[in-house]
């Protein structure tokens, strides 16, 4: 084998390995982060007299979760000396434009998808958290505020930041977009259950996407964090209001 060819050999296996094996450990770094905060956690709640299974426990289990994802992404980019990889700043004025329109553009997708299936006679897959908070809806108000303070900034954190930054770097913007979708869609797949989950995955990886355009446009990661938060709120709040009666659908 002639040298030049040996080196663009080597060169773009460690290109692979550096991108495909980074997103790796830190999706795997992401889980085994998120478990030790729970069980470090829970047993706070229980010195609290804050019962488990009850709708501000399992809240805040939640927010130990995603204190996981933020220590998990935020070490991996110390002890990978790559904290330049995620660009974060105060929003300016035309990050609020990306802001906005990426907000109504998630919502209006989410409402066209949503649509389309049930047009289609395709039901979505049963959430694990709406099973959580069905006989106690306060559950879902109490979410809010943990997905907007963690739940955004985390997932993009790893998603956006790290995952779609690791492969942007090796393959470019569309390929990073896209297989950052693929890896938070996957990532969600104990979220769900029942005959919808593939309809509602590829609904998942659709959203994915538009974060992900979202996040390339204002290179600027606050910008989509913002937007996942408030997603995520809209929903919880709808999900409120139908499972207490205040809306009928």
């Amino acid at each position: 084998m002639a040298p030049d060819a040996h080196t663009s050999s080597s060169g773009g296996l460690r290109t692979h390995l550096r991108a495909l094996g980074g997103a790796f450990v830190v999706v795997a770094l992401v889980v085994l982060f998120a478990a030790i905060a729970v069980s470090l956690g829970t047993p706070l709640l229980d010195a609290a007299g804050i019962a488990r299974e009850s709708a501000l426990g399992l809240a805040l289990r939640s927010a130990f979760q995603f204190v996981g994802f933020g220590i998990a992404g935020v070490g991996f980019l110390l002890v990978t000396d790559q904290v330049n990889l995620v660009p974060v700043r105060t929003p300016t004025r035309a990050d609020l434009k990306w802001l906005a329109g990426g907000f109504a553009g998630l919502i209006a997708l989410y409402v066209v998808v949503a649509a389309g299936l049930s047009a289609l006679g395709i039901e979505g897959a049963d959430s694990a958290i709406v099973a959580q908070g069905s006989d106690q809806p306060i559950y879902f108000l109490y979410l809010i505020p943990v997905t907007i303070l963690l739940v955004g900034p985390t997932e993009e954190l790893i998603f956006r930041g790290i995952v779609q930054g690791l492969f942007r770097r090796a393959y470019g913007p569309a390929v990073a977009v896209a297989g950052a979708s693929a890896v938070f869609a996957a990532i969600h797949v104990t979220s769900y259950s029942g005959d919808g989950l593939l309809a509602t995955l590829a609904t998942v990886l659709v959203l994915g996407g538009v974060l992900g355009v979202v996040y390339e446009k204002s290179e600027n990661l606050v910008v989509p964090a913002v937007v996942h938060g408030l997603f995520n709120t809209v929903q919880f709040a709808a999900v409120y209001a139908t499972t207490t009666g205040l809306v009928a659908w």
